[in-house]
């Protein structure tokens, strides 16, 4: 009986850690990351009103996160900077997240808005943004 009460106690702490196997040197947020290959966010914008609903993996440097929530994030990756969004508010960026690597899984999605000038006259916002079902940010600044 004791053997058995060792082995169950050494399955729960080593085997319910709630560490991943996988990348040590990155925090997993939201779902597992599945795709394998990168997509630039240029390559994304070049063709951004054929890719609106696609699935992409991309990465950049995260530049800006929510301070309230961490509810979305702007990276950059290059000249191209992009705002990304949870799926389904589900997850959040940790706010001191900033100046890390991000890598993204997610759907490229276009949203549009109506806004009024000075004057009264409408005008129509139209901005592209990722909503992500996964994101791997790295524990370390980039340089």
């Amino acid at each position: 009986m004791k053997y058995y009460f060792t082995l169950l106690i050494s399955v729960f702490i080593f085997g319910c850690n709630g560490e991943s196997s996988g990348d040590a040197s990155a925090d997993s947020f939201g779902d597992a990351i599945t795709f394998e290959n990168i997509t630039s966010l240029s390559d994304i914008l070049a063709l951004k009103d054929e890719n609106i609903g696609l699935e992409f993996l991309t990465e950049g440097i995260a530049i800006e996160i929510c301070q309230k929530k961490g509810c979305w994030m702007d990276i950059k990756d290059g000249e191209d900077v992009m705002t990304v969004r949870f799926k389904d508010y589900s997850f959040f960026m940790p706010k001191d997240g900033a100046g890390r690597k991000a890598t993204i899984q997610g759907i490229f999605t276009k949203e549009t808005y109506e806004d009024t000038d000075e004057q009264g006259n409408a005008i129509i916002q139209e901005y592209y943004q990722i909503i992500a079902s996964g994101v791997k940010l790295q524990k370390s600044l980039q340089n």
